[in-house]
C-alpha cells in the first residue's frame, strides 16, 4: 500500500508503518502534548526512544496494521492509524493520532476511511474505538461516518461502534 495524497495544497504519502520508520515515529510521539498522549493511550507515557519504541511500531500482520501519513519525503510522520482485528469475533478496533501541528487538514478523516476499508477487506463485522469523553472532535468525526456510542464502565471513555455491511452473497439461478 502506497498512496500519494494532496490535502489542502500539501503532499502526503499514505503507507504501512515499517520498523525502519522508528526515528520518524519517535519524533512524532515526542512532539505530542500530554493531553494528546492521554487521549490516545489512556495514560501518560514518558519520552520515547528508538530502543523503547519497538512495541508501538507493530508487526503489520493481518491482525494488527499500522498505517501512517508521511510528508512527501517520507521522513516525518503527520498521523498514524492502527487497526487490530480479532479473527475469532471478526471485530476490529481502531486508534488514530494526528500530530498537533497537522490537525484540521483532513488527515484523521483520511486515516479513518483507510482503517474502515482495511477492516472491511479483512471481513470484520464491526469497527470500534475507545475515545476519551473530552475528545469531542474525534467523537464528532466518528459519528459523522455512522459510529454509534455504546456504554462502557469507565466514565472517562466512550466506546463508539460502526456496524459494517455483511458481504453480499451471490445468488445463482
Amino acid at each position: 500500500m502506497l498512496k500519494s495524497i494532496l490535502l489542502k495544497r500539501q503532499k502526503f504519502v499514505l503507507r504501512l508503518l515499517e520498523p525502519t520508520d522508528v526515528e520518524a515515529y519517535v519524533t512524532l510521539f515526542n512532539q505530542l502534548g500530554e493531553e494528546t498522549i492521554r487521549c490516545r493511550f489512556g495514560h501518560l507515557i514518558a519520552n520515547l526512544t528508538p530502543a523503547t519504541a519497538g512495541p508501538f511500531l507493530g508487526d503489520n500482520t493481518p491482525q494488527a496494521r499500522a498505517v501512517a501519513v508521511f510528508n512527501e519525503e517520507q521522513d516525518r510522520i503527520a498521523a498514524i492509524g492502527r487497526c487490530y482485528l480479532d479473527p475469532k469475533t471478526k471485530d476490529a478496533e481502531i486508534a488514530i493520532v494526528v500530530a498537533e501541528a497537522m490537525r484540521r487538514l483532513g488527515l484523521g478523516s483520511l486515516l479513518l476511511q483507510e482503517l474502515i476499508e482495511l477492516a472491511t477487506r479483512e471481513g470484520s463485522k464491526t469497527v470500534s474505538a475507545y475515545i476519551a469523553t473530552k475528545n469531542a472532535p474525534v467523537i464528532k468525526l466518528l459519528q459523522s461516518v455512522g459510529f454509534e456510542i455504546q456504554p462502557v464502565e469507565n466514565e472517562d471513555d466512550l466506546k463508539l461502534v460502526l456496524l459494517l455491511p455483511s458481504p453480499s452473497i451471490a445468488i445463482r439461478d
